[in-house]
């Protein structure tokens, strides 16, 4: 007996890929307002520290990840209804 049917499957794919959107929007955001306040800031050296330094790193690295598992959900969810 199969407990999970391929609608099921690509329903449940679907609601982690638009989970995993947020926060690939927010730190796509979030590193562009860092390389815009890095430019547009005279007093930016003042305002540089570790943690500017590894949000610089840690960011785009997040937003990269988080948009590959929604892209990977999505596509599994638009595969697996679209076999119906």
């Amino acid at each position: 007996m199969e407990t999970t049917t391929s609608r099921i499957n690509g329903i449940l794919f679907a609601i982690c890929g638009i989970v995993f959107i947020p926060p690939c929007l927010f730190f796509s955001w979030y590193t562009v307002r860092l390389i815009w306040l890095n430019l547009t800031r005279d007093d930016a050296a003042a305002f540089r520290s570790y943690g500017m330094l590894i949000g610089a790193i840690a960011f785009p690295l997040a937003a990269i990840i988080f948009g590959v598992i929604s892209w990977y959900f999505l596509n599994k969810a638009y595969k697996g209804l679209k076999r119906k």
